[in-house]
């Protein structure tokens, strides 16, 4: 019984791998290509002396995400707090990464499936079957970065943060810079949508929390890129072994342009591990001078964007 449970579970990844870029594909058959047609258009010319606005961060969360407004307790009170203490930032946090079009997977066909997964992963978490939807979206994740069909997952997302943006009050045209923040999975994503969010006139950069990301072309297009990491994140590195050219043997590639320009910039900032009570977002786990993870990995950030603005 054991082995036909695995089994199953198998064949779900799997399948997961496999199909995971035809949902980009079809969505660029189906209406992608006219969208974006009409995005540019309605794009204008850049002012010479346009005055900026409002200063903006986009958060993209990390692969056990859902839905764009079902982030987790943690990161809600993060956010929260990170507005709270830098009224001067507009923080907008309302696109799902893990889609070309923004569609949660709670406004899917399979929207019972990914409902019982997360019951399950709030009630009995150490029932790992919900990780399942972990594995739905790493598979986008590796979509993202692969040079086949990452360019046109990247550039539906691209769009929809900058939909999300001038929902929350940006301006077109005006050349104000955007800090990406992507946490895990979603500093490959923040990566992948940067390039073509540069093309949209937007400058951007990048604070990876603990990402896990590959050498992306969107790397050319950051103004810089933070990597903050905790000394107990282990799964961080994965970005650095499964994309040969994060190596060190790949300089040429657009992660050795990066560190050769002086674009990156590495800090320690706990001794936080990936994710979960003892994460980055941990509000109850506490360093050796009291401080919360939570507050660590928010005064990190908040005094790259006090630089920033």
């Amino acid at each position: 019984m054991i082995t036909w449970a695995l089994g199953g579970i198998g064949l779900i990844v799997l399948a997961f791998i496999l199909l995971s870029p035809l949902e980009s594909l079809r969505w660029w058959a189906d209406k992608g290509e006219r969208e974006l047609a009409t995005t540019f258009d309605e794009v204008p010319a850049l002012p010479q002396h346009s005055s900026p606005s409002e200063n903006f961060v986009v958060y993209l969360s990390g692969v056990g995400l859902l839905d764009g407004k079902q982030l987790s307790r943690r990161e809600q009170a993060w956010l929260k707090h990170l507005d709270e203490e830098l009224p001067e930032w507009r923080v907008v946090a309302d696109v799902f990464p893990y889609a070309v079009d923004n569609r949660g997977l709670l406004a899917r066909a399979t929207k019972r499936l990914w409902i019982m997964l997360d019951w399950l992963r709030r009630r009995w978490p150490w029932v790992r079957v919900h990780l399942l939807i972990n594995v739905r979206n790493i598979a986008q994740v590796l979509v993202s970065a692969d040079p086949r069909y990452g360019p046109t997952f990247n550039i539906g997302l691209a769009q929809e943060i900058w939909r999300s943006l001038q929902r929350h009050g940006y301006r077109p045209g005006s050349g104000t810079p955007v800090v990406l923040v992507g946490f895990s999975g979603g500093a490959q994503m923040a990566l992948g949508a940067g390039w073509f969010l540069h093309a949209l006139g937007i400058p951007v950069s990048l604070i990876s929390v603990g990402g896990i990301f590959a050498d992306d072309p969107g790397l050319d297009r950051m103004q810089h890129v933070w990597q903050l990491r905790g000394a107990k994140d282990r799964a961080h590195l994965i970005g650095s072994f499964a994309f040969p050219g994060r190596w060190i043997i790949a300089p040429l590639s657009t992660w050795g342009r990066a560190k050769r320009e002086r674009r990156v910039t590495r800090r320690l900032i706990g001794p936080m591990g990936h994710d979960g009570p003892r994460g980055y977002f941990g509000r109850r786990a506490l360093d050796a001078e009291g401080r919360s993870f939570s507050d660590l990995t928010r005064a990190a950030v908040a005094d790259i964007l006090r630089e920033r603005g």
